[in-house]
C-alpha cells in the first residue's frame, strides 16, 4: 500500500486526520459542471433556456483500480466512525495535476458512503487486513 500524508481526510471540528492511499482519485471528476441548465418551450414554440451556477454539491467518489487504493481495516473503521458523526465536515486533500487539492466535504450518506471489499476472504478479519475501497463525498461551501 502506498500512503503518505498528502491524501487525507481531516475533520474540520476536531482536527482528526485519517491518512488515505495516494492512489485514491475522484472518479468522473470531469462529469460534473458548475453550470446547470433548464430548457423548456413556451406555448408559441420559443425555446426558453435558464442557466444558473451551482453553489455546492459536487460528488467526490474516491477510488482506485483494484489493488491500488487499498486501506487497512483499521483505517476503514476510523472512516466509519467519522461518517457516523452527525453534521461532521471534512477537508479532503488529494493529489491531482501534480499538486495537492483541498475541498470541504461531507460523507454522501444518501447512498453507500463507504464501500469496502476485502482483498483476501477471512472468517476472522484483522485490523491489518487490506480492502479495496470506494469513498463517496459531497462538496460543501468552504466558508
Amino acid at each position: 500500500m502506498r500512503t503518505n500524508a498528502q491524501t487525507k481526510l481531516t475533520n474540520t471540528a476536531t482536527g482528526a486526520v485519517i491518512v488515505l492511499s495516494d492512489s485514491l482519485y475522484p472518479e468522473g471528476e470531469h462529469d460534473w459542471s458548475v453550470i446547470v441548465s433548464n430548457n423548456k418551450y413556451a406555448l408559441d414554440g420559443t425555446l426558453i433556456i435558464q442557466q444558473s451556477e451551482r453553489k455546492a454539491g459536487r460528488p467526490y467518489t474516491m477510488q482506485a483500480p483494484d489493488g491500488h487504493g487499498v486501506l487497512s481495516r483499521a483505517t476503514i473503521n476510523a472512516l466509519k466512525s467519522e461518517r457516523d458523526k452527525l453534521g461532521a465536515t471534512f477537508w479532503l486533500d488529494y493529489l491531482a495535476d501534480g499538486v495537492v487539492k483541498r475541498v470541504k466535504v461531507i460523507f454522501d450518506t444518501t447512498q453507500e458512503a463507504i464501500s469496502a471489499t476485502p482483498i483476501k476472504g477471512s472468517t476472522s478479519p484483522k485490523l491489518t487486513d487490506y480492502y479495496n475501497v470506494t469513498l463517496r463525498f459531497l462538496e460543501i461551501p468552504s466558508v
